[in-house]
């Protein structure tokens, strides 16, 4: 065959256009049928016919998925994660919910997450004074600005792609602890914290590329942020070096380490041991007190818990 002959594509049978041709391992894909691939999807050449075949079913049944997808939950500005509690799955699209049906962004179970990760890259360009001559010099020593670009690192399950890249940043962050840097700090953590709430292990925050501290705590209780990912009042705020467990927040200063309230030892400053008040008796002989509140955002009753397990508010004390 001729370098410009026509070609057929193998999953639709239409002819292949110039320059249309999508190589698989053992044949030709056209490029209205690669457009229906998922857009995690990178493994296209070494795909065979019949596993392309195969993915575009899938596709097809993700679009009747996808139709009743009902995000709650909104966060990033760049590549956007939406995620539908009721449904327990998640959305990541650059595109509103309107106009997903070109795009049919892949509908993925929250129990399918194996690991989430927040990275954040940092930039920096240098600051140059004027010389005598108007040339642009540098100072001694050199001055820089700093600028950074948030990202969650989410591994999956997937029998087509493992891994997705969630930009949240649609423009550089500049500065350190600024309101805009805080904000998606915050919004990472909610990301992680909301996708890994059905996991049994601890998220991972490693891989953060500014010198901050690798294995950071996270809070494991379901904690969404308010509307359309922005900061829940009630979140708690980072802090580094600081281990948090499964959702108690510990109120004892910086660099504490804080047991999870089930069954620890604790020491209340008098040298007597005690338990967070799960399964001990009180001192002093007063008389148990049950641990059910209701939550004062969302009127929910929890049965203990010092966050909501519907909305990850506080409890008051």
């Amino acid at each position: 065959m001729g370098l410009f002959d026509k070609k057929y594509c193998d999953i639709c049978g239409d002819k292949i256009g110039l320059l249309g041709n999508r190589k698989l391992e053992n044949g030709n894909m056209c490029k209205d049928c690669a457009k229906k691939l998922s857009p995690f999807f990178s493994d296209r050449r070494s795909s065979t016919v019949e596993e392309i075949k195969q993915q575009l079913a899938y596709r097809e049944q993700n679009k009747q998925i996808l139709a009743s997808f009902s995000p709650m939950f909104t966060f990033g500005d760049s590549d956007k994660v939406y995620i539908d509690p009721m449904k327990a799955s998640f959305v990541v699209s650059r595109r509103n919910p309107g106009s997903w049906s070109d795009e049919n962004p892949d509908v993925i179970p929250l129990s399918s997450v194996m690991s989430c990760n927040m990275r954040v890259e940092e930039d920096r360009d240098e600051i140059y004074t004027e010389g005598k001559d108007g040339q642009q010099v540098s100072y001694n020593p050199p001055r820089y600005k700093f600028s950074y670009d948030f990202y969650v690192d989410i591994n999956v399950n997937n029998p087509y792609f493992d891994e997705i890249n969630v930009k949240l940043n649609s423009s550089r962050v500049e500065g350190v602890g600024t309101m805009e840097y805080n904000r998606y700090q915050q919004d990472a953590q909610q990301i992680i914290n909301n996708l890994m709430q059905n996991r049994g292990n601890t998220p991972n925050m490693g891989g953060m590329n500014m010198g901050m501290n690798n294995g950071m705590g996270m809070n494991q209780g379901y904690a969404p942020a308010g509307a359309y990912g922005q900061p829940n009042p009630y979140a708690q705020q980072n802090v580094y070096n600081q281990p948090m467990n499964n959702g108690y927040v510990p109120a004892n200063g910086y660099n504490q380490p804080m047991n999870n309230g089930y069954n620890q030892p604790m020491n209340n400053g008098y040298n007597q041991p005690m338990n967070q008040g799960y399964n001990q008796q009180p001192a002093y002989g007063q008389q148990p007190v049950s641990q059910a509140w209701i939550c004062p955002a969302c009127n929910v009753t929890n049965e203990s818990g010092a966050f909501c397990t519907c909305c990850g508010t506080p409890r008051q004390r």
